[in-house]
């Protein structure tokens, strides 16, 4: 996928499931923005102020503060709170937390925002049943399943976004390896 593509609004809001749901950070964003600030005569300002920004808050707050200004555009905050569930589902699967962890951030996160698909009962009784077959592998798999079939669309828009910010990470990590030899 090409990032420079994704310049918009809507994806934006994908961008910033990614940083709140901590999926991704700096080192994924910033060589990100660099390279938009090179290529572009006039990059956009808040590419700009988000090159330079390490904190973690201020990032979500520069890409917020686009995506809700003018022209405004219709959000569809639902659809945009499952997408938060599949930033989980992704950080799973790239092993940065346990199946333990996923259900329970999940069940937090629908807990709060009551428009995700499936509410905090569901993640938790997940949860329930994978702590009490003793965090049996097959029960593990077989909602790992369950969750992917309910949560694919957004997993599945979601997923190359997060790819192209894992070869940004690459680069990132290449650059300091440079600048440290």
């Amino acid at each position: 996928m090409k990032m420079k593509e994704i310049l918009n609004k809507k994806s934006s809001c994908k961008i910033s499931n990614m940083l709140m749901s901590k999926l991704i950070w700096y080192k994924h964003y910033q060589p990100f923005c660099d390279e938009i600030i090179e290529e572009q005569e006039k990059p956009p300002y808040w590419i700009i102020e988000l090159s330079v920004v390490k904190f973690q808050p201020t990032a979500i707050e520069i890409v917020n503060k686009y995506i809700h200004s003018e022209p405004f555009i219709e959000l569809d905050y639902g659809y945009m709170e499952n997408q938060y569930i599949a930033c989980l589902y992704l950080k799973y699967i790239s092993r940065e937390i346990s199946w333990a962890s996923f259900l329970f951030s999940s069940g937090q996160y629908a807990d709060s925002y009551q428009s995700v698909k499936e509410h905090c009962e569901y993640f938790y009784g997940l949860l329930t049943k994978y702590e009490d077959s003793d965090f049996n592998t097959d029960v593990e798999q077989k909602q790992k399943r369950e969750i992917y079939n309910k949560f694919s669309n957004e997993i599945d828009e979601i997923n190359p976004i997060y790819k192209s910010f894992k070869e940004y990470y690459n680069k990132y990590l290449h650059r300091k390896e440079i600048n440290t030899d």
